[in-house]
């Protein structure tokens, strides 16, 4: 499929996806709810998130964990294809730092690390800030996870609020699973059902059936979505939110209205 349709108007367009483990599918790329959207609307998909990512810098610093969504906007490289959609997540990792004073990723405390509100709101604005300048032509989507176990929820909220108020003052559209979506992993009930930290048995990310680690009241953690999840939660919600900012004539700033 690579011809836009009334039916599939964002068959053939390419799309690139910043974000977190919950952009790059977490343990199973798969399960990523960006690659579900692609394959199922037609699009190709370039995705550059990494498990860990944040909006504003970390000390964080693993393989495959850590730095920040504008490194890897940063990081494409300069004779790479513009994209006609960018989508991208980020603010999960963030809460862990955000009123905190630490970064608390699989357990391991790091000392020093402290961002308030007003420097979120820099760092969500700089984020958006590069991709406008790189690809000053692409329909920008940001998602909106969905509300998870931690951090509090006081915080969730906080970076929701910031991460709205900075799209709505950019141009940029929601996919709004926080809102618009029916789940919450701080209820056990969704976060046994719709998440997952591992592969079970058959490969596949773990369910109860399959899981090689007894679930308990931590584990799942309830921050990643399974694939039941993806397609119930995220991907109407993402898919919606692409399809009406890729068929809107308002002009983004720093680029044309769209055909």
């Amino acid at each position: 499929m690579d011809q836009h349709t009334d039916e599939h108007p964002l068959a053939g367009a390419l799309m690139y996806a910043f974000g977190d483990g919950i952009v790059a599918g977490h343990a199973y790329p798969q399960a990523s709810f960006a690659t579900v959207v692609a394959e199922r609307e037609g699009m190709r998909l370039e995705r550059f998130a990494v498990n860990g990512a944040t909006i504003c810098d970390t000390p964080l610093r693993r393989p495959h964990l850590s730095g920040m969504v504008l490194r890897q906007i940063e990081g494409v490289p300069a004779g790479a294809p513009a994209p006609d959609l960018v989508l991208f997540d980020g603010g999960t990792n963030d809460g862990w730092l955000l009123f905190r004073g630490e970064l608390d990723v699989h357990g391991d405390p790091v000392p020093g690390a402290h961002h308030d509100a007003a420097e979120y709101a820099a760092c969500f604005e700089r984020t958006i800030g590069a991709i406008r300048r790189r690809w000053p032509q692409a329909v920008i989507v940001y998602v909106a996870v969905a509300r998870m176990t931690s951090p509090d929820r006081a915080i969730q909220d906080e970076l929701h609020r910031i991460a709205m108020d900075q799209c709505a003052r950019h141009g940029v559209t929601v996919a709004n699973v926080y809102e618009d979506a029916d789940l919450d992993t701080a209820r056990e009930a969704d976060r046994l059902a719709w998440s997952f930290d591992d592969l079970g048995s058959d490969g596949l990310p773990a369910t109860e059936r399959t899981t090689l680690v007894p679930y308990d009241g931590a584990r799942p953690s309830g921050t990643h979505p399974n694939l039941p999840a993806v397609e119930r939660f995220y991907a109407p919600v993402v898919i919606r939110a692409l399809r009406a900012a890729w068929r809107s004539p308002e002009p983004r700033p720093g680029a044309g209205a769209r055909p």
